[in-house]
């Protein structure tokens, strides 16, 4: 089949639905699909971060749309859909189906262009948007339920809509989704998640000497780093010995550090910034716990990669996390924002190995249900389905 990709968000911007898209691309071509990208202005975003596209070019046509830079965030490229181009070009793949990736911008040229050419059009919903309103200063009841109707009402343009998590399902079907809908997880590369060194050797090559807790993820207010820090100030007060890696990047940094510099911590939490290819997996690797405050996680792709690695996870009972992190199995769920049972679950895992080498090996077998070879399998009948029904 040809299959044409519409997103937003792509390289050389670094997040899940980017990873996501990536793994889809190259799982697609590995099974002789032939598949496309259309997307935003990418030369507009200055990042070092482009390494990872190169595992597309040459095989994947990549289409790029004007866009322009978000008024709120400098590495956001918005668009409005003008439709002539992307349908020009569409035209020119002759895709069998059409993924759209977002339901903003590019993610409107996916629906006209999809009826225009009367090929079938598949949504995938990626996250809880209505909580990442406080960016803008719209964190009130009323613009959040208009933004999740809206969402409902962008998705009712599609002919089938996919969700990660069933927590993002019962949203947008709470809000007037009309659409067939299927749960299929983000594909997940368990090849590229795995390392070839011992754990003790990579704990001796980033001098790893004390239990060590690690968080991957933007620093942004949505992934609630400050429960956290707070949270392991408590275990390093009672004399909990045990490091923090925080690794990733975000407009809160400056925020986070001056949050540890206050809690006296910092001679215990160490900031990576952004970490990318073996360098974020052998980190997390060499780590002993993964743990999240965040209650914004639709199906958080750091959860999973951790989990692939033989971590146990500690999050919080909120959105797509009970999902994946199931209690007492491969890892801890707490209330959220509270740090101090937060604090109560991390102190259980450092200082039970037993205990976090069960929930690791528990975690690795769970893991397993959201390898790509799994998601691609849906993904292949979810497409052949909507083309046969298109044909007849």
């Amino acid at each position: 089949m040809r299959i044409a990709i519409f997103t937003d968000t792509f390289w050389p911007q670094v997040n899940g639905v980017v990873r996501t898209i990536t793994t889809l691309a190259q799982g697609l071509l590995s099974r002789g699909h032939e598949v496309a990208i259309f997307t935003i202005d990418v030369n507009k975003i200055k990042t070092q971060e482009i390494s990872s596209v190169h595992r597309l070019n040459g095989q994947v046509q990549i289409y790029t749309f004007f866009s322009a830079a978000s008024p709120w965030f400098k590495d956001i490229q918005l668009r409005f859909p003008t439709i002539v181009a992307p349908f020009s070009a569409a035209r020119q793949f002759r895709p069998d189906i059409i993924h759209s990736q977002t339901s903003f911008g590019i993610g409107w040229d996916a629906v006209i262009v999809a009826k225009l050419l009367k090929c079938p059009l598949i949504g995938t919903h990626h996250g809880f948007l209505a909580e990442y309103l406080n960016n803008i200063k719209l964190d009130f009841d009323l613009p959040k339920r208009l933004m999740r109707r809206y969402l409902a009402f962008y998705f009712n343009r599609c002919d089938a809509v996919t969700t990660p998590c069933r927590a993002l399902s019962r949203e947008l079907l709470d809000h007037r989704l009309q659409r067939p809908l299927q749960v299929i997880s983000n594909p997940l590369d368990m090849q590229h998640f795995s390392v070839n060194r011992t754990k003790a050797a990579l704990r001796n090559k980033y001098r790893f000497t004390k239990p060590t807790l690690v968080h991957v993820g933007r620093l942004v207010a949505q992934k609630s780093i400050e429960v956290l820090i707070d949270a392991f100030a408590r275990l390093v007060k009672r004399r909990i010995d045990a490091d923090l890696v925080i690794i990733g990047e975000g407009r809160e940094r400056p925020k986070i550090e001056a949050l540890v510099h206050e809690l006296a911590i910092k001679d215990s939490v160490i900031f990576t910034g952004l970490l990318t290819g073996n360098d974020l997996i052998e980190r997390v690797a060499a780590s002993d716990v993964f743990v999240s405050a965040s209650t914004t996680e639709a199906q958080a792709l750091a959860f999973l990669e951790a989990m692939a690695l033989g971590l146990p996870a500690i999050g919080v009972r909120a959105g797509g996390v009970p999902e994946y992190v199931q209690h007492e199995k491969n890892g801890l769920v707490v209330a959220p924002h509270d740090p101090e049972a937060l604090a109560q679950a991390m102190r259980r895992l450092i200082e039970d190995a037993a205990l976090r080498k069960s929930y690791g090996a528990c975690a690795r077998a769970i893991v397993k249900a959201y390898e790509a070879g799994v998601v691609l399998d849906k993904l292949e009948a979810l497409y052949q389905g909507l083309k046969e029904q298109r044909a007849h």
